[in-house]
């Protein structure tokens, strides 16, 4: 077990056990504290840097347990920190003090329903979640599109680049739309 990351995480988040949560597990760069409705994870990945804290509600009628991180909850809040858009990067278990003692404080400033177990406030998280989830695949099928209309319009593949928009039409640029009118005026389509 990793004692600078535990010795730094236990001091920077006591204020969890002040709230009536207790350490229930522990491993190599990761915490868990648990009351009876809530549960808060501190985790830190050594060889990817990456540190984040994530709360969830303790499953209750055979429900699957489900965690959100902090980058959610900040996100969801429009909380504007800059760990709001990803998590932190700390590569030296040495220089983690200063990461948890700031994600101590999100967590204490920002998180409070979530500590408190306020399942209203999780299934916001969880619609708001699955919203962001919506649009970062309906982002990728935009971009995947634009690529393939620009090579269509590039080989002067008409047709194909009028299918191409017209799947994306409310998403088009205005150069985007000129191509398509372009188009769809060449090949005499309405």
């Amino acid at each position: 077990m990793s004692t600078q990351f535990t010795k730094a995480a236990r001091q920077a988040f006591s204020f969890l056990e002040d709230a009536g949560f207790r350490l229930t597990q522990s491993g190599p760069g990761w915490m868990q504290y648990e009351t009876d409705r809530a549960f808060v994870t501190i985790g830190w990945d050594a060889r990817s840097g990456e540190l984040d804290l994530y709360v969830g509600l303790q499953p209750r009628n055979g429900e699957a347990r489900d965690a959100f991180s902090l980058t959610d909850l900040l996100a969801m809040n429009d909380i504007d920190v800059p760990e709001r858009k990803t998590p932190f990067q700390v590569t030296e278990e040495g220089k983690l003090g200063p990461f948890l003692d700031k994600l101590a404080v999100d967590a204490q400033a920002h998180a409070q329903p979530a500590l408190a177990g306020d399942r209203m406030f999780f299934r916001r998280l969880k619609v708001f979640r699955s919203a962001q989830a919506h649009k970062y695949m309906r982002d990728m099928k935009v971009r995947r599109i634009r690529a393939e209309a620009e090579r269509a319009w590039q080989n002067r593949e008409l047709e194909k680049l009028i299918i191409l928009y017209t799947a994306i039409e409310e998403e088009l640029r205005a150069s985007e739309k000129a191509k398509l009118a372009y188009a769809k005026q060449k090949a005499k389509r309405p």
